[in-house]
């Protein structure tokens, strides 16, 4: 099932397919690539939302969101997702914040509103 995330910004998810279609293009991603993308983008939207600067999600929660556990994984395997995720759909997507954790670069996000 495709669906527009947030109708205000031109980001398409497709969940049972683990696909993200940004700014036109369509991205292919794993399901824990599908579900940390998924998390940062929820977490820089309801931000946007309630007028608050967009703040970076834990190592540990991203762990606990894509794969139920953060005891079980290192965080180094974050990183490696991340980076993967980087890779895939553009450098400046997300950003790491030091010793905080990760988030959609608010620079990146405003790319994707239309222009009024």
């Amino acid at each position: 099932m495709l669906y527009s995330f947030n109708p205000v910004y031109s980001i398409a998810l497709n969940p049972a397919e683990f696909r993200v279609s940004l700014w036109g293009k369509e991205h292919r991603l794993t399901q824990q690539e599908y579900l940390l993308f998924e998390k940062l983008l929820q977490s820089a939207l309801s931000a946007c939302k309630q007028g608050m600067p967009v703040r970076a999600v834990s190592r540990g929660e991203l762990l606990c969101t894509a794969w139920g556990s953060a005891a079980a994984y290192a965080t180094r395997t974050v990183d490696v997702h991340i980076q993967r995720l980087r890779a895939k759909m553009g450098n400046d997507l997300i950003t790491t914040v030091y010793r905080q954790g990760y988030c959609i670069n608010p620079v990146a996000l405003s790319r994707l509103a239309p222009a009024v």
